[in-house]
């Protein structure tokens, strides 16, 4: 038995690399567990994001047909169903509630907003001949013997799934009508 005289008799391990590597662990869960929740509330958002414009589709869709038909003679309201991408899951249907279109009143049109190319224009000129025809918007204000009369179409959208309803979509629309038209 042939010890040198340098070296130290053995000791009990301290347990520092132990130590070490339960703080490291406990770090590393800590940073997962906080992803794992930033995650989540990154999905709930995207998820959340898609309903909206997914209810505003579906919304602007029902105002579009409502505008397409001559609402203007008698506004009513109207409550829809929508499947917004065609798929016959509940989850893609949209209630929509359509208000009756309002109308927020009427604007004289300029003879400078029109094309006298236009067909549609050109029952809306004035003659200028004749200075005072009696004729209603044939002043020398410039404006032309027709009008716009301007509508508020709007709508809110509900999901199929009992979800809260979207804000509610709003569309305005100017509709040519003659000069002395009430709304």
């Amino acid at each position: 038995m042939n010890r040198s005289k340098n070296a130290c008799p053995p000791q009990g391990q301290s347990g520092a690399t132990l130590l070490v590597s339960m703080i490291f662990l406990v770090v590393l869960t800590l940073m997962v567990v906080s992803a794992v929740k930033v995650t989540n509330v990154n999905t709930k958002l995207v998820g959340n994001m898609q309903t909206e414009k997914e209810a505003n589709a579906a919304a602007m869709q029902e105002i579009e047909k409502t505008i397409s038909t001559d609402f203007t003679a008698m506004p009513v309201a109207s409550t829809t169903t929508v499947d917004i991408n065609k798929s016959g899951q509940t989850g893609s249907s949209y209630t929509v509630a359509v208000a009756a279109p309002a109308c927020t009143g009427i604007k004289p049109i300029k003879l400078s907003e029109l094309d006298p190319s236009l067909t549609s224009d050109q029952p809306c000129y004035v003659s200028g001949a004749s200075q005072n025809t009696g004729i209603a918007g044939s002043s020398a204000g410039g404006n032309s013997l027709c009008s716009n009369s301007n509508w508020d179409v709007n709508a809110t959208a509900t999901p199929g799934v009992g979800g809260v309803p979207s804000a509610p979509t709003h569309q305005g629309i100017a509709v040519r009508v003659t000069v002395g038209a009430a709304c």
